[in-house]
């Protein structure tokens, strides 16, 4: 057999190893060192016969004689052996933040999270919360991102005298460990694709019903809940509508990510949809995160959630208009730039502007700022005030000028707009269509409605 193919296992000695977590298993030196081809083999026949994540893992961490994990995009343990305690703590993060053990190894000081790591090329060597310290590589199933394989390691070795020669036994051990990290990564993409697949399939009618949920149906109110229900969404609680958007290249890694969304899904190009309840900004800040992972950091998967719909009466009206109000909320979150997710619940001023038809919001902006809207350097300058109280100092660090240029154009736009000493009255009227205007010009790159509709008169016919 080729000696390409075989590696030696090296295991740590007996005894409680802070950063392993718990004891590692004495040294078998009659255990003759794992086969990698015909380990490969027989993971991916595994996996081909219908195994799930554990027993791979179980198979690898026994070829190892390590404990091993594998870590999901966002950090937490998909599988791991040995289970437990030991082997259920995700990774800790980047050193210096809660929980990272101060890691010494390759993750310490990457930016990025977990994302970064996923799409780092060769082998790394990370440390989860628990202390727990692992190497080992990324998994992939075509474009999409299935996760971290980690085979458990000690602490860095201290230098010695031994110089060299513990150099190179470290760099043999490192070796070996590659290469079964290597055997098991075919196996678990398979694992990945058929899981993939059963998802894809549970979606088609869930996203069937995330669609009448969106866009309305004829089916009865009563009907609608019992169908909800049957996807584990329960609609009679508090709930919001959520879009999540991602323009990359991955668009297949997308399409799979959206199908293991918890509740009912949807997808229309860069575009899924759901509703969620309980906690909506946490649950679609951990979402986003989870799709961030599963596509990689090519481009930013942005989320956002409508009004939260507390009362649906008699009949789903009112979710149908979270959903409408939710596309607004996106386009504000694209049109600032400046953010991942935005929750209607955080708009303020701009989440009661969205009720209003826009053609009524135009009108109420030409007749407030009147002539700035032609100077877009006064308007910005006004903008910069009204959000500052009057701080100069604040404008000019914030657009970017001179305080002397910031009294000059208060004082052109005062004389513009015929202010008096900035009264009270006025001033909260130039803030409403300053606020007015940012909705304006963020609807205008979403989908068209009538100028006489509001954001929650728009009822799409469904597709």
């Amino acid at each position: 057999m080729s000696s390409s193919n075989r590696v030696a296992t090296t295991v740590a000695p007996q005894g409680p190893t802070e950063l392993q977590g718990g004891p590692w298993p004495a040294p078998d030196i009659t255990r003759p060192a794992p086969d990698i081809a015909a380990l490969a083999r027989e993971l991916t026949e595994l996996a081909l016969s219908g195994s799930d994540w554990r027993p791979v893992v179980r198979r690898l961490a026994a070829a190892a004689g390590r404990p091993v994990r594998l870590l999901g995009v966002h950090g937490d343990v998909v599988a791991a052996n040995p289970p437990g305690p030991a082997g259920t703590t995700g990774w800790a993060g980047p050193a210096g933040t809660a929980g990272s053990a101060g890691s010494t190894g390759a993750a310490a000081g990457v930016s990025g999270g977990l994302t970064a790591l996923l799409t780092r090329p060769g082998y790394t060597e990370v440390t989860c919360e628990d202390g727990w310290r692992g190497r080992g590589a990324t998994v992939q199933a075509g474009s999409r991102y299935v996760g971290l394989l980690l085979i458990g390691v000690g602490p860095p070795a201290p230098e010695t005298e031994a110089g060299s020669a513990g150099q190179d036994a470290a760099d043999d051990d490192r070796d070996g460990l590659d290469a079964l990290v290597n055997a098991a990564r075919t196996a678990l993409a398979i694992v990945a694709v058929r899981r993939d697949a059963e998802a894809a399939a549970r979606a088609e009618s869930a996203s069937r019903l995330a669609n009448e949920l969106r866009f309305g149906s004829p089916r009865g109110h009563e009907e609608m809940l019992r169908s909800a229900a049957r996807f584990g969404l329960d609609l009679a609680v508090p709930h919001a509508a959520a879009l999540f958007f991602y323009d990359g290249r991955h668009g297949r890694a997308w399409g799979t990510g959206l199908t293991w969304i918890e509740s009912p899904t949807a997808r229309d190009g860069e575009l899924g949809w759901t509703v969620l309840t309980g906690d909506i900004e946490r649950e679609l800040g951990r979402i986003r995160d989870r799709l961030q992972g599963m596509v990689g950091p090519d481009r930013p998967v942005l989320a956002a959630a409508g009004p939260v719909v507390t009362d649906n009466g008699f009949d789903l009206a009112e979710t149908t208009s979270s959903f409408s109000e939710a596309e607004a909320v996106l386009a504000l979150l694209r049109h600032r730039g400046d953010g991942m997710t935005l929750v209607h619940s955080e708009l303020g001023l701009a989440g009661l502007l969205l009720a209003v038809p826009r053609s009524r919001l135009e009108a109420f902006t030409r007749a407030e700022l009147g002539p700035l809207l032609e100077r877009p350097d006064l308007f910005v300058t006004l903008a910069a005030w009204l959000e500052t109280n009057g701080s100069r100092a604040a404008v000019a660090e914030r657009i970017h000028v001179h305080r002397n240029s910031v009294g000059y154009r208060m004082n052109r736009v005062r004389e513009l707009l015929g202010l008096q000493d900035d009264e009270p009255t006025r001033m909260w009227r130039l803030h409403a269509a300053v606020v007015a205007r940012e909705v304006l010009q963020a609807l205008s790159a979403a989908p068209t409605a009538s100028a006489d509709e509001s954001v929650t008169e728009r009822r799409p016919v469904p597709t």
